[in-house]
């Protein structure tokens, strides 16, 4: 599913009947979503007959197609009934008697590597990760509910997905785009809905920099890079702070960020609150060593084809 409301909706609607969400990376190829599919045991497929065709990504949809259903949101609106149109407004307006019963511990989603160091990993993450780790960015940085966030990150990737929960669970407003890399159209629509802060990768924003006329950016109180690091020259292009930070999809995933009033460019900041870390000595390297991290953000596990690879001392139910 592209970075739109309508992923969004397919996100929770998956979460409201108790099951568990695997994103899987549409731009990783035919082999590795496949094979990302398989191990997490998925059966059946929701996407956009759209967005496939707009994004041309009709060979991945033949591929997936040989060997799992394929379920376009597009049909399936037009299948709902008047009945589950009334039942789903009464759940609505009365959550607490539909609602499913759920522990922090359970998984809430299952996201994957960018492969980097090897084939890519699945991470199950639980309710308490990524809800703990909204919490520890807002404990961090301290949004105003009245800020509007917008992301044009891939919900498939960590990044991305953090970008649409914060608002969410903070009562904010975020403007979802479904890619990252058409400058223009994003420029405009930060300056048409005035976005407090715009999320993404140095690659990305340094573009909508170039392309953005005067005043088109203005409303930016700041802007949060991590994926990769962030230049010198793109804290230039902005007059508003460029926050760089550093994470892993393994920890939910952010681990450190830069804050708006203490923000040192050619640094990720500080830690977030709640996280414990030390550096491993690594044989050769006089300067730094192995980051190990410990915190409520930090996955349950790795997905493996014998089931849950779970950390030590960490108990965690996989269904």
């Amino acid at each position: 599913m592209p970075s739109s409301i309508g992923g969004a909706i397919a996100f929770f609607a998956v979460q409201a009947v108790g099951r568990v969400p695997v994103m899987l990376n549409f731009s990783a190829g035919s082999r590795n979503v496949t094979r990302a599919a398989h191990l997490a045991g998925v059966r059946r497929i929701y996407t956009s007959r759209r967005f496939l065709e707009l994004a041309r990504l009709q060979p991945l949809m033949v591929a997936l197609e040989r060997e799992f259903q394929l379920v376009y949101l597009e049909d399936l609106r037009q299948s709902i009934t008047p009945f589950e149109k009334a039942r789903a407004a009464f759940a609505g307006a009365c959550p607490t008697i539909f609602r499913l019963r759920r522990v922090a511990s359970d998984p809430a989603v299952i996201l994957f590597t960018s492969g980097t160091t090897g084939d890519p990993k699945g991470v199950v993450l639980t309710h308490a990760n990524i809800v703990g780790n909204a919490e520890q960015i807002a404990q961090h940085i301290a949004p105003d509910r009245d800020w509007i966030i917008f992301n044009p990150l891939p919900l498939f990737h960590a990044f991305g997905l953090v970008g649409l929960l914060l608002p969410l669970l903070r009562g904010m407003k975020a403007v979802l785009y479904p890619s990252p890399v058409q400058a223009e159209p994003i420029v405009k629509l930060i300056r048409e809905t005035k976005a407090d802060i715009l999320l993404g990768v140095d690659s990305f924003v340094s573009q909508y920099a170039r392309v953005a006329a005067p005043g088109d950016l203005d409303s930016l109180r700041f802007v949060v890079c991590g994926a990769e690091r962030v230049r010198e020259e793109t804290h230039k292009l902005f007059a508003s702070p460029v926050l760089e930070g550093y994470g892993a999809t393994e920890c939910s995933p952010v681990v450190a960020v830069n804050q708006p009033d203490r923000n040192r460019p050619g640094t990720v900041g500080p830690l977030l609150p709640g996280i414990e870390a030390y550096i491993e000595p690594v044989g050769g390297i006089a300067r730094g060593g192995r980051l190990r991290v410990r915190g409520p953000n930090v996955m349950a596990g790795y997905l493996t084809p014998e089931g849950l690879s779970s950390p030590p001392g960490r108990v965690v139910r996989y269904r």
